[in-house]
């Protein structure tokens, strides 16, 4: 019988447009990883019928098919073969994807890989702003009042909160240069270096500058004849990312000519000065134009065109959500935020969410309309929840674009419940999770309507959805469903090593279990890889959750697969993009193919190179075939120790 890799790799690469077509490929711990000569090729259908997909999805120049651990290295090692490529690390991969982008996409692109490192500040930044909404907020628990006036004792409370809040905005410009320095190839401190010097207090301010301007009131450097404003760059995005560009191309170009032993002193000095005196002689005055007349542009959208420039918005960014270019656009809400003062709030944020919750919605609509197949009611369901919750890429990518009809039906009903969003003037005042919850996000006085505001893009996206299936997804209602294997059958050589063992799983990670949904990572998070935990982990230990066999070991040791007893598929993934890391920190105890017993060390991992590293340690303990299993449970979350009891699939 043709072994199973060899067949899966086979379909893989016929449904891709044969071997003429793929021009490299690499792999992770989960996925297969392509850059294709030509797209227009791929045959998705075909490629949703190979039994080992679990899905696929476009994203950076990368066509990524998500396999699973113990599967993607051993199809991977058959489909080179096949394909007579050369094996390739995940950074050329994303080098040779990146050739195939046209100037806008690379610009585009960019602007996203500066802005995803630095997210999550800004997103803890607009959760506490949106804390002091509510402790500030008049009349939302107290009639004519505030919780702070009516509670007297929680006001330094609330200001404390307040100053957390305003931080991340208020030294937005030190963290964008770190990390625009960091992606243009620079020393990312200098980085953050530019961006202090920008915002230095010795500056005018740069929200005063407008009325300056008016007044005739600016400050100017006199230096050799030259008159240079002497004003700050609070509030803006893009000066300090073309700074950072030019600190970056400086640095590197000086290094090739500084004499070792001065570069440490002479490299720094003279890419700091040089970038420096650029960005107040002409890249901060020409890129603040930029900026401005971007926001301006995004304005017009939304407070001249009204309900129209709110449908535009809200269904054109699904699109970008295709391409991964939706990432961009947080620069322009980063700059309409940082002037928030002036602007009232943002009115992005509700369209953005209304987009994602009928994303979502689609999804849900999909599950109750799917009779027949088992797997993609179960992706439907947990992905349309994880959109709900402002991660989408599970649900466009493994479900609506895959039927073409409930994204159809997204785009309706995400269009609608922006116009509506627009129309009533919803508008945030921080960035956050853009979905549901991103209620605490909102200007108090918008909170209601833009409850509404996603209530109405999740019940017209529902219809519209089951509407057009009926129209267009006769297909596949005429499905049967299809028999599998019994996972018994398949593990019946390793009966002996599975008798009298429980079938659980045990704590591998010393921490705290999060739920799945809260893994701060699309794929793990949608359970497009199975069911399972996160955890937290507050040792760099790892152990067996179960007795079993060792079936996968990373390359770059983050992320091990286990087959259990009864068959069971798990997989202990450490950290969250941790394969950038190319096996430092990591320290494996065992091999492939080796028995292991339950409690047994498997690996040790070190948390300060990780985070130093800017990775998250937040881990994922994985049943990815948890569908063969009814009784799957999660008996724990919270603070656990290692081998304690978290997963049972039994009664």
């Amino acid at each position: 019988m043709e072994d199973k890799y060899v067949k899966t790799a086979q379909e893989i690469l016929e449904c891709m447009g044969g071997k003429d077509n793929i021009a490299s490929a690499a792999h992770c711990a989960t996925r297969l990883r392509l850059v294709l000569k030509n797209e227009s090729l791929i045959n998705k259908d075909g490629l949703d019928d190979i039994e080992m997909v679990k899905g696929n999805f476009n994203n950076g120049g990368q066509f990524q098919i998500i396999l699973g651990t113990g599967i993607v290295n051993k199809v991977y090692a058959e489909f080179i073969k096949m394909a007579n490529i050369t094996e390739m690390t995940k950074e050329e991969l994303k080098q040779q994807a990146a050739k195939k982008m046209n100037p806008v996409q690379k610009l585009l692109k960019t602007l996203a890989d500066v802005f995803v490192p630095i997210l999550p500040a800004l997103v803890a930044s607009g959760l506490l702003m949106g804390i002091n909404n509510i402790l500030t907020a008049q009349g939302m628990f107290v009639a004519d009042k505030s919780l702070v006036e009516a509670f007297p004792a929680i006001k330094d409370f609330a200001e404390m909160i307040n100053l957390f809040s305003n931080a991340g905005f208020t030294f937005l410009p030190v963290l964008i240069g770190f990390s625009a320095t960091k992606i243009f190839g620079g020393t990312p401190i200098l980085g953050a270096v530019i961006g202090a010097i920008m915002i230095h207090p010795d500056l005018m301010n740069g929200y005063s500058y407008g009325q300056a301007l008016l007044d005739g009131t600016v400050p100017y450097w006199e230096i050799f004849g030259l008159s240079v404003a002497k004003v700050g760059y609070q509030g803006t995005v893009l000066p300090v990312i073309a700074s950072s560009f030019c600190l970056a191309f400086f640095e590197k170009r000086l290094r090739k000519v500084v004499p070792a032993m001065l570069d440490n002193i002479i490299t720094p000095l003279l890419s700091v000065l040089i970038a420096g005196a650029l960005t107040f002689l002409f890249i901060g005055p020409v890129m603040r134009g930029v900026g401005d007349a971007m926001t301006n542009a995004v304005m017009w959208l939304f407070f001249d065109l009204g309900a129209v420039g709110g449908l535009i918005y809200g269904v054109t960014y699904p699109l970008l959500v295709i391409t991964g270019m939706h990432h961009s656009l947080v620069t322009a809400e980063t700059q309409i935020l940082a002037n928030i003062g002036t602007l009232g709030g943002s009115p992005t944020f509700a369209v953005v969410a209304a987009a994602n919750c009928a994303q979502g919605a689609a999804a849900l609509a999909v599950m109750f309309k799917m009779k027949h197949d088992a797997k993609m009611k179960s992706l439907a369901s947990a992905s349309g929840i994880s959109a709900f919750l402002g991660i989408t890429e599970p649900a466009i990518f493994g479900v609506n674009l895959k039927l073409r009809y409930p994204f159809y039906g997204s785009l309706i009903g995400g269009g609608i419940g922006a116009a509506y969003a627009t129309l009533m003037g919803v508008l945030s005042v921080s960035q956050g999770p853009c979905g549901i919850i991103g209620v605490i996000c909102i200007r108090p006085d918008c909170m209601l309507q833009f409850v509404i505001s996603m209530i109405v893009a999740t019940i017209a996206s529902f219809i519209a959805t089951t509407v057009l299936g009926q129209i267009l997804g006769k297909k596949e209602e005429k499905g049967e469903k299809k028999e599998t294997t019994p996972v018994s059958a398949i593990v019946s050589e390793k009966e002996e090593m599975n008798k009298n063992v429980e079938k659980a799983l045990f704590a591998p990670i010393q921490g705290n279990i999060i739920a799945r949904e809260n893994i701060p990572d699309e794929t793990f998070a949608s359970g497009m890889l199975g069911d399972g935990v996160g955890v937290e982990p507050e040792t760099g230990e790892v152990v067996a959750p179960c007795n079993g066999e060792i079936t996968s070991l990373a390359e770059t040791l983050h992320a091990i697969g286990i087959t259990g007893p009864d068959g069971m598929e798990v997989l202990i993934h450490v950290g969250i993009d941790t394969v950038k890391m190319k096996g430092e920190g990591f320290k494996p105890f065992v091999k492939e193919g080796e028995k292991v017993k339950a409690g047994q060390k498997l690996l040790t991992f070190d948390m300060e190179k990780i985070k130093k590293a800017g990775y998250s340690t937040t881990s994922a303990v994985l049943l990815t075939n948890s569908s063969d299993y009814p009784h799957f449970k999660i008996l724990k979350t919270g603070v656990t120790k290692q081998i304690e009891k978290i997963i049972s699939i039994e009664e």
